[in-house]
C-alpha cells in the first residue's frame, strides 16, 4: 500500500519535478518507508511506499529487465504469484519478489488489456520508454483512490486531492453545487469532485497517454444482471443452497488471498454479519491466533456495538482489543481530520474509523475490512422496505404528502424521507431520494433553487445508466450503489482514514471472482420476504455465530443527535451562524438557523445534516477563497 503522484507533459514542455516533489511530500503519512522518483521524457512520478510485500526488495519505482518500462504501483495484487509464474514461464526474469513487477511484465506482454487479468487494489502509472506511452490505472470497483488535474500543458495525479493541491497551478475553485452533493449524498457521485478543475479517475478506467494525446479506456463493467460468471449459468431464485456453497468458496479463497503480507495481519470487527464473517474465515485459515479490533461509544449505549463484537470474538476465537471513543475526542479531531484532508468530513463515521486505524496501527499494518457485502448481497433496510412497500408509489401525491408533513414537523425526519421516495414513480429520482442523507424537501429549503436544480440534475444523469436495462429491479439500485456510494463514501472513507496512520485496508468481499458472481444472482436470492443478504447469510452459517447471523443490519451510526446539543453545541452555533455563512453561496442562513434551533430544541433530529452543515462550513473557512 502507496501513494502515488506524478505529471504527464501533453506538449512538449518539461515536467516539473519540484512541483512532483511537493506532492509526494504531502503524501507521506501514505507510506514511511520509502520513496522514489521515476523520470523518463515527459514525465516524473513519484511514490511513497508502506512496506508489506517483499520489504527487502520491493521498493519502487521497479522496472523491467532492460529498464524500458518502469511504474509506480499503489495497492495490492492478490493474484501475482499465479501471474509471476505464467510470466515467468514465457521467459520474463523477475528480480524481486514484490506484486509489483508483474506490471511491467504484463504490459509488455498485453498492453493496455493487462488490467483485465489483475485481481487486487491499484492504482498505478507505467512508463514505456520505447514506445513513449504513459498509461494510468485504477481498479474496478474504485477501492484505491486517483484525482487528475489537467494543469500548465501538463497531466498531474495523486493519490490525494491533498497532493495536487501541492503541485504548481493557480488554486483550484470549490463548485458551489458540488457543497449540495456534499451534505445531500455525502459524497460527489461520477467523476467530478468538490474542486470544479479536479477529477477522480473513475473506478474500472484507464488513461492512455501517446504523444500527449489521452484516451480514457472504459476497461470494467459490471457483469449484466442475466449472465453469468465466466459464461456459466445463472443461478436460478430456487437454488439457494447451491449458491451460497459456490458463494462461500469464493469467500474462502478471497480471504486467504488477501491474509497475505510479510507484516502483522488483522481483522476490524464491529460484530455485525460482515465483518464477523471475514473474521471467521481468516480464523480458519490462518495460522496463528487473529488479532481484532472494534470501536464503540461512551455514553451511547444504542450505538455501540461492542458486546456484538466480543460475543463474535469469543466464538471464533481471536485476540480482541477494543477502543471506546467520547463525544469530545470527535469533536476534537474534526477540525484537524478537515486540515489532514483538505475536505470536508461527510461521512461522520470516518472519525471513529481513524481512531479505530491509529488503534490498530499500534500493533498491525494491514487490517481486512468488511466494505462492499451491502451493496454486493442487498443489505441495507431502503432495498427491503423498497421491494416490500413500493406499491405506495400508487398512492396519489403521496410523496407530496409527505413533504408537508416533514416541512410542518409533523413526521420525523427519516420518515418523512422514505414516504418521499416511495411515492416516486421514476426510479432514478427515487434512488436519489433514497440515497440522500436529507430529504428532498430539505435540501430545497436549506439552497438555492437554481443550485438544487442542477444538483438534481447532475445526480440523476450519474445515476441513469444503471436503471437503463431494468428500471425498477434490485439489481439496478445495487449497481448504482456499487458504483457510486461504494467509492466515493464508503471506501474513500476507509482509505483515507486507515491511510492517515500508515494502515493497509483490504477489503476481501471484492474481490474480482465473488463481485462477478455476486453481480449476476438473482434478486430474489438477496432479499426475500425482508430478510437482507440472504445468500450471504446461508453462506456463513456454521462459521457465524447465530444471534449475529440473524441480526439486523446495523449501520456504522454515531450518536449525532446528542452530540450536536453536547460537546458539538458551541462549534455549531459558531460555524452554522449567519456571519460564518457568509463564504457558503447558496446556503439560506436563516434556515440552517432554524434548523439549529429545532434540534437543540429536541423538536426533531436533524443530527446528521447538521454534522454535514458544520463540516462544510469548518472546511469553508480554512480552503474556502
Amino acid at each position: 500500500m502507496c501513494g502515488i503522484c506524478g505529471a504527464i507533459a501533453l506538449n512538449e514542455g518539461p515536467v516539473d519535478r519540484r512541483g512532483v516533489a511537493a506532492m509526494a511530500e504531502a503524501i507521506v503519512h501514505r507510506g514511511p518507508d520509502a520513496g522514489g522518483f521515476l523520470e523518463a521524457p515527459g514525465v516524473v512520478a513519484g511514490i511513497r511506499r508502506l512496506r508489506v510485500i517483499d520489504l527487502a526488495t520491493g521498493d519502487q519505482p521497479i522496472a523491467n529487465e532492460d529498464g524500458t518500462v518502469e511504474v509506480v504501483f499503489n495497492g495490492e495484487i492478490y493474484n501475482h504469484v499465479e501471474l509471476r509464474r505464467d510470466l515467468s514461464a514465457r521467459g520474463h526474469r523477475f528480480r524481486t519478489r514484490s506484486d509489483t513487477e508483474v506490471l511491467v511484465h504484463l504490459w509488455e506482454e498485453r498492453g493496455v488489456e493487462m488490467v483485465g487479468a489483475l485481481d487486487g487494489m491499484f492504482a498505478f502509472c507505467i512508463v514505456d520508454r520505447a514506445r513513449r506511452q504513459t498509461f494510468l490505472a485504477r481498479d474496478a470497483l474504485g477501492i484505491k483512490p486517483l484525482f487528475v488535474r489537467t494543469v500548465g500543458g501538463a497531466l498531474a495525479f495523486a493519490s490525494e486531492v491533498r497532493a495536487l493541491l501541492r503541485y504548481p497551478a493557480p488554486p483550484p475553485t470549490i463548485d458551489p453545487v458540488r457543497l449540495i452533493d456534499l451534505v445531500a449524498l455525502q459524497y460527489v457521485p461520477g467523476r467530478k469532485t468538490l474542486w470544479t478543475e479536479i477529477e477522480k479517475l473513475p473506478p474500472g478506467h484507464a488513461l492512455h497517454v501517446v504523444s500527449g494525446t489521452v484516451r480514457e479506456i472504459r476497461w470494467f463493467a459490471l457483469p449484466q444482471a442475466g449472465d453469468g460468471p465466466d459464461g456459466t449459468a445463472r443461478a436460478s431464485v430456487a437454488d439457494l443452497d447451491g449458491a451460497a456453497r459456490r458463494l462461500g468458496e469464493l469467500l474462502k479463497a478471497s480471504v486467504a488471498a488477501q491474509s497475505v503480507a510479510d507484516v502483522p495481519l488483522g481483522v476490524f470487527l464491529s460484530g455485525g454479519l460482515d465483518s464477523t464473517g471475514i473474521a471467521a474465515l481468516l480464523a480458519r485459515g490462518a495460522p496463528g491466533q487473529v488479532r481484532s479490533y472494534s470501536v464503540g461509544f461512551a455514553d451511547a449505549a444504542a450505538h455501540d456495538e461492542r458486546a456484538f463484537a466480543q460475543a463474535a470474538s469469543r466464538a471464533i476465537g481471536t485476540a480482541h482489543r477494543e477502543m471506546v471513543v467520547s463525544a469530545e475526542e470527535v469533536a476534537a479531531l474534526l477540525p484537524a481530520a478537515i486540515e489532514h484532508l483538505a475536505e470536508p468530513v461527510l461521512d461522520p463515521a470516518l472519525l471513529p474509523t481513524w481512531l479505530l486505524s491509529r488503534f490498530a496501527r499500534q500493533e498491525v499494518t494491514v487490517a481486512l475490512s468488511g466494505e462492499g457485502a451491502d451493496e454486493l448481497f442487498g443489505g441495507y433496510k431502503r432495498h427491503s422496505l423498497q421491494e416490500r412497500l413500493g406499491w405506495l408509489r400508487a398512492v396519489p401525491a403521496l410523496g407530496a404528502a409527505a413533504r408537508a408533513g416533514r416541512r410542518a414537523g409533523l413526521l420525523p425526519h427519516r420518515v418523512g424521507q422514505a414516504l418521499e421516495a416511495l411515492g416516486t414513480s421514476d426510479p432514478v429520482r427515487n434512488h436519489l431520494e433514497w440515497s440522500q442523507t436529507i430529504a428532498r424537501s430539505l435540501t430545497g429549503t436549506l439552497f438555492d433553487e437554481g443550485l438544487v436544480a442542477s444538483f438534481t440534475r447532475d445526480a440523476e444523469a450519474a445515476f441513469a445508466p444503471y436503471f437503463a436495462a431494468r428500471p425498477d429491479a434490485l439489481g439496478a439500485r445495487l449497481a448504482a450503489d456499487l458504483s457510486e456510494w461504494l467509492p466515493h463514501d464508503l471506501l474513500a472513507k476507509v482509505d483515507r482514514a486507515s491511510m492517515a496512520f500508515s494502515l493497509e485496508a483490504r477489503v476481501p468481499y471484492l474481490a474480482r471472482d465473488v463481485v462477478a458472481f455476486a453481480a449476476t444472482l438473482p434478486d430474489g436470492l438477496k432479499i426475500r420476504g425482508g430478510q437482507t443478504k440472504l445468500v450471504l447469510r446461508r453462506a456463513l452459517a456454521g462459521i457465524v455465530p447465530r444471534e449475529i447471523l440473524l441480526r439486523d443490519k446495523h449501520g456504522f451510526d454515531l450518536p449525532l443527535d446528542s452530540w450536536i446539543r453536547g460537546p458539538l453545541r458551541e462549534r455549531a452555533r459558531e460555524a452554522l451562524s449567519a456571519s460564518s455563512l457568509r463564504a457558503w453561496p447558496g446556503l439560506d442562513a436563516r434556515a440552517v438557523e432554524a434548523l439549529l434551533q429545532g434540534h437543540l430544541a429536541g423538536e426533531q433530529d436533524f443530527g446528521l445534516p447538521l454534522f454535514n452543515l458544520l463540516s462544510v462550513s469548518l472546511f469553508l473557512a480554512r480552503w474556502g477563497q
